[in-house]
Parts: structure tokens; C-alpha cells; sequence
């Protein structure tokens, strides 16, 4: 099928216009090959951090939350007042079909995000914080919607050189903004796909 999930495509997309573009193609059948064929992992994963953290009551941004896997998971243990982004308007419709979210809104990060300061206790980010996808700068914009108290639930590629990422990490520690509350073990996200692809969990507490 023309339409399956490709990761050398993906990763050879030169711009956010052309990252959505894949992500539009492959929105109908990403669930089937991440899952189903390639054992993702990542957002029961994050989900359940989620879950060992916060009341379920808590209002959550699911950031580049694809077509809602971790939603569904979050909605299992609970969760309703979740509100999802993505820069692709196909994964989006397959997310708003799932019936999990609150609110979606198309929007990359690394850009202004429409949402006032303060607004959620939590974000979730699986996968994103990839070489080609999001930037290191969007933490900042991350931490500024967040509540005091808030966690930051997201996942970095472990295999992978990203020193942009790690030197955005230590800089916001050093403002103070946040304290490290979990650094996970790295692990196999794509086990039976890409058993070389390892990623790290994170979780910050916004001071």
C-alpha cells in the first residue's frame, strides 16, 4: 500500500509543510503499522506516567498527538479533560474520530501556541522530539502553558546525538523554571521495526 508508514520518508521531510504532508499520507494507516506491526510503545508508556501523577481530573495538552493513541490511553485511566495538537490535519481527523479529546487544534510546536499561560497541569509529547521534528525550542513554549506544579511527560531519541535538546533541558533548569522528577531507562520504542531506535522518558515538575 502507498499509504503505510515509512520512516526514511518521514525523516527525509525538509520542512514542517513537508513533515504534515507525510504525516497527511500515512494518517489512515498509521495506527495499523505503528502498533499493531511495529510494537510502539511509547504512549501507554506516557500515559501511564501520566496516570501515576496526576488526579484525573487534570487538564492535559497531548502536544503532536497524532492520530490520538495517547489519548485513548489516558482516557482509559480516566482522563477527560485532554486537548490534543498536531501539525498534520490527517492525523488529527483519525484523533477526532477516537472521540478522546476535549479540543484539537493544528498547530506545529516550535511556534506560539494559541493557549494562554497556565493552562494545563500537564503535557504529554511520544516521539516527537526526533531528529526533523520538533525543535528543542519548543520546551520553553511547553513550560510557559503549563500551571506551576505541572509535569512535563515527554520522550527523547536515546541513539541519536541531540545536544540541542539536552543543552535546553540543562538551561531551564538553570533558570529554575522546572526540577527533574523522572529519568527513565532508555528502551526499544519500536522493538520489532527498528529494534536500534531507543528512547528515554523525562518528566519535569514546573516550579
Amino acid at each position: 500500500m502507498s499509504d503505510l508508514f515509512d520512516a526514511e520518508r518521514v525523516y527525509a521531510a525538509r520542512t514542517p509543510a513537508e513533515l504534515a504532508a507525510e504525516y497527511d499520507r500515512v494518517a489512515e494507516s498509521y495506527d495499523q503499522v505503528l502498533v499493531d506491526s511495529h510494537d510502539w510503545r511509547m504512549p501507554e508508556i506516557v500515559a501511564g506516567l501520566a496516570a501515576w501523577l496526576l488526579p484525573r481530573e487534570s487538564t492535559i495538552l497531548d502536544a503532536a498527538c497524532g492520530t490520538g493513541l495517547i489519548g485513548v490511553h489516558l482516557a482509559r485511566y480516566g482522563f477527560h479533560a485532554v486537548d490534543g495538537l498536531d501539525l498534520s490535519a490527517g492525523m488529527l481527523d483519525v484523533a477526532r474520530r477516537k472521540g478522546v479529546y476535549r479540543d484539537l487544534l493544528c498547530a506545529a510546536l516550535g511556534e506560539p501556541l494559541a493557549y494562554p499561560s497556565g493552562s494545563y497541569d500537564a503535557v504529554t509529547v511520544a516521539g516527537a522530539f526526533t531528529p526533523g521534528h520538533a525543535p528543542a525550542a519548543s520546551l520553553a513554549e511547553l513550560v510557559r502553558i503549563l500551571r506551576p506544579g505541572g509535569y512535563a511527560i515527554f520522550s527523547l531519541r536515546d541513539d541519536v546525538a541531540q545536544p540541542d535538546f539536552q543543552d535546553e533541558l540543562a538551561r531551564l533548569s538553570d533558570l529554575g523554571v522546572w526540577r527533574l522528577v523522572h529519568r527513565g531507562a532508555a528502551f526499544q520504542s519500536l522493538p520489532r521495526a527498528e529494534p536500534h531506535v531507543k528512547n528515554r522518558l523525562y518528566v519535569y515538575q514546573i516550579r
